[in-house]
C-alpha cells in the first residue's frame, strides 16, 4: 500500500471517482499518444491517485471499474475513440485481443500518436474497405433473396352455435331438467 504523502488525503472510494476519472482521462490520453503503449490497471489506479492527490484503502479492483466507466462516458460525450482500451491486466497489452479491441486502440493511437506507422493505417484502412464492400454485398443479397410476402388473409373466426335458451316449466316456471319433465310438477 502506498504511503500517504504531502499534500494527499484519505476519502472514500465516492468522493474521489469524480477526480479519478479525470485524471485517467488526461492519462489514458497521455498513453494513447505512443504508438503500442498500454497500461495496467494497477498502474492506472496509482497513477491517477497520484495526480488528484486523493488516495483511498480500498483495492484499485474495487474502484477502478465505475472510473473507467466514468471515462467511456466521458469519450463517447466527445466523440473521442475509447481510451478505456488501452488499459490491460498485462503490461504487454496482451497477446489474445478480440478484433474490437484492437480496432479501439488503433482508433486511439491514430487520434493522439504521431508515430503511427504508415503501412499500420494503410492496413486498417484497406481493412475497412474490404468490411464495408463485404458488408455492402450481404445487404444487396438479402435484400435481392427476400421474396416479398403476399397479403395474408384475414383470419376467420368460427361463429359459436347460439346457445338454446332453457326451457322453463310452464307451471312452476322453474328451469326444466334435461329430461324435458318437471321435477317439481311431475
Amino acid at each position: 500500500m502506498t504511503e500517504q504523502a504531502a499534500g494527499e488525503r484519505w476519502v472514500g472510494i465516492s468522493q474521489g471517482t469524480s477526480a479519478w476519472a479525470q485524471a485517467a482521462g488526461e492519462i489514458l490520453t497521455e498513453v494513447a499518444g505512443h504508438y503500442l503503449d498500454v497500461i495496467t490497471y494497477a498502474d492506472l489506479a496509482e497513477q491517477v491517485q497520484a495526480r488528484t492527490g486523493l488516495r483511498t484503502r480500498s483495492p484499485y479492483r474495487s474502484w477502478i471499474g465505475p472510473v473507467l466507466a466514468r471515462v467511456v462516458a466521458q469519450c463517447r460525450a466527445a466523440g473521442l475513440p475509447p481510451l478505456t482500451s488501452l488499459v490491460s491486466h498485462r503490461a504487454d497489452g496482451g497477446t489474445d485481443l478480440d478484433e474490437g479491441t484492437v480496432a479501439a486502440r488503433l482508433a486511439c493511437y491514430r487520434r493522439y500518436a504521431e508515430d503511427v506507422p504508415l503501412e499500420v493505417i494503410e492496413q486498417a484502412d484497406h481493412e475497412a474497405r474490404i468490411k464495408a464492400f463485404i458488408a455492402e454485398k450481404e445487404a444487396q443479397e438479402r435484400t435481392r433473396t427476400r421474396a416479398p410476402r403476399a397479403a395474408a388473409a384475414p383470419r376467420q373466426r368460427k361463429q359459436r352455435a347460439p346457445e338454446e335458451a332453457p326451457k322453463i316449466c310452464p307451471t312452476c316456471f322453474m328451469q326444466l331438467p334435461a329430461s324435458g319433465i318437471c321435477d317439481n310438477c311431475g
